[in-house]
């Protein structure tokens, strides 16, 4: 039986979509995984998966203060490095306390217990779902140290031809997935709403939503009573706020705050319309429940959204508001096609997910 350490965040009841790609593939078949985590003492976590030993430790826990003083910013670093080093030690004790084959970080910042597990002889796994690329596209230290890694997964395939200048190992592209018996169609009558959740960040381009929202009620005076909600928290929250007031916005647009599973499930239901309006995006989840529930999408040209909108998708640029609008009325205006909807998902589930990993593991 394989024995494999997994390093990454898990999903709780409060925030199902964290963490969700590793608790998913850790379900593997013969397999037995040593999950190392962390989150908030006030959350509630999912249910250990059967072969799966959970260890939750210390790690840090707060936004990094963007708009804060210097002084912040520095010490919110320095914690940040203590929590990451003192997080990743304990990994290393788990390593050798289960004598694992098999070292997945979901990280570049655990860094130190794939070295040691090179030393050690272990096979290390890297897996980046996004924002982890940005970080070291271009980092001397990773270049340094890229070579402990045996195989290299990549949520994104933008990504992939970076990630082989710097690595000197396979690397393959993996997806997210999607539970359909979760994620279901409840078949009923939708409000006249459009919904949108993201982490209230600048890649996700809520500024833009915001605004391509704002002009396609104004120039479509026959959809004036659409409304938008968006669902999320983060930063920039205050940011959006304000841009939802200067455009007199208030009635139009909703900010529910972050929701959990059910919840989501619930407003997808809902609503008519989903939109991702996303910067550059990894392999957005958010647009795999949508289409599962049931929503008309609209997606940015990011990453892998054309691997699910394909040719019959409704693909706009990031930061061009006008296309927001123009995308919309079109949407609503022309026959949408749930039947290559569906099918699009269904090549999207998590056991072919799992399936993908197990193939690659044993080619090591």
């Amino acid at each position: 039986m394989k024995k494999i350490l997994r390093i990454a965040s898990y999903p709780t009841i409060q925030e199902s979509g964290r963490g969700l790609h590793c608790y998913q593939i850790s379900k593997l078949n013969g397999c037995k995984v040593i999950y190392l985590t962390w989150f908030n003492t006030n959350s509630t976590p999912f249910k250990v998966p059967k072969g799966v030993k959970l260890y939750v430790s210390k790690f840090y826990n707060v936004e990094n203060p963007r708009f804060g003083t210097l002084m912040q910013k520095i010490l919110f670093h320095l914690y940040r490095l203590y929590r990451i080093f003192t997080f990743s030690f304990f990994g290393i004790y788990l390593m050798l306390k289960h004598n694992v084959s098999y070292v997945h970080v979901h990280s570049p910042m655990f860094f130190l217990v794939s070295v040691f597990s090179k030393i050690f002889g272990k096979k290390n796994i890297i897996t980046f779902h996004g924002a982890d690329y940005f970080r070291i596209e271009n980092a001397i230290w990773y270049k340094i140290i890229a070579n402990i890694f045996d195989l290299v997964f990549s949520i994104s395939p933008r990504y992939i031809p970076k990630l082989k200048e710097i690595h000197k190992c396979k690397i393959v592209q993996i997806y997210n997935g999607i539970d359909l018996n979760i994620y279901k169609n409840f078949d009923q009558q939708r409000k006249r709403q459009i919904v949108a959740v993201a982490n209230f960040k600048p890649q996700k381009g809520l500024k833009f939503l915001i605004t391509g929202f704002e002009k396609f009620i104004k120039n479509n005076p026959e959809y004036s009573d659409y409304k938008l909600i968006v669902a999320g928290k983060g930063i920039l929250f205050n940011n959006i706020k304000e841009k939802i007031y200067e455009l007199n916005l208030q009635s139009k647009v909703h900010l529910v705050g972050q929701k959990n599973r059910e919840q989501l499930i619930q407003i997808y239901n809902e609503s008519e319309i989903f939109i991702l309006s996303s910067i550059w995006e990894g392999f957005a989840k958010v647009l795999l429940e949508a289409m599962a529930c049931g929503c008309k999408v609209i997606s940015t040209k990011v990453d892998s959204a054309p691997l699910l909108l394909n040719d019959w998708g409704f693909m706009i640029d990031h930061s061009k508001s006008n296309q927001i609008c123009s995308s919309l009325r079109k949407l609503l205006k022309s026959k949408y096609n749930f039947d290559k909807q569906s099918k699009s998902v269904k090549k999207f589930t998590w056991d072919r997910v799992r399936e993908m990993y197990l193939n690659q593991l044993e080619k090591i």
